[in-house]
């Protein structure tokens, strides 16, 4: 029997083991006697790696605390139900997409995702809702999400606003 301490911790980074196992096996097969091997040894191992890295990433937006609401992802349209307030937003149409942090963090829970329609409808996201990890594929659909910024805002300790991604403008000239 394994530990469910140790259960827990290989399933929260299982992604990202694959990847690297994965990898690993490209590297092995890129050390085989020929030229074919080892072209498909590198491809390998990229896709590996490249499957490390979405992991790492999406395993930001995971948290173990349980917050009010549920989050559903469905046909590119983002809805976020709770007994307080909810609503849904189109992936085609919003504006802006900006985290809200308070005092509170990064030990609790303090971090809310505001995602803005162009027709000026908001809709407010905590990250410990149901399903908010879903949210990591929805904003991937989306050129230019700066995932650096999601990084700064989870661990600040301030309030605050960090933009993650907005519309680009339309040049009238």
């Amino acid at each position: 029997m394994i530990r469910p301490e140790a259960a827990a911790f290989f399933k929260k980074y299982s992604e990202i083991f694959a990847g690297l196992i994965i990898a690993l096996i490209g590297l092995w097969l890129a050390t085989r006697i020929g030229w074919f091997w080892t072209a498909i040894g590198v491809i390998i191992a990229f896709m590996g790696l490249g499957l490390a890295f979405t992991a790492f990433r999406r395993l930001i937006f995971k948290t173990d605390q349980i917050g009010p609401g549920v989050v559903e992802v469905d046909e590119r349209q983002i809805s976020y139900f709770s007994a307080y307030e909810g609503g849904s937003v189109s992936i085609e149409s919003l504006a802006r997409i900006t985290a809200i942090t308070t005092d509170e963090g990064p030990w609790s829970d303090d971090l809310h995702w505001v995602l803005e329609e162009d027709g000026g409808t908001t809709l407010t996201i905590p990250n410990s809702a149901a399903g908010a990890e879903q949210l990591f594929d929805a904003f991937a659909a989306l050129d230019g999400v700066d995932y650096s910024m999601a990084t700064k805002a989870m661990g600040t300790t301030n309030h605050d606003s960090f933009v993650i991604w907005s519309k680009p403008r339309a040049a009238l000239h």
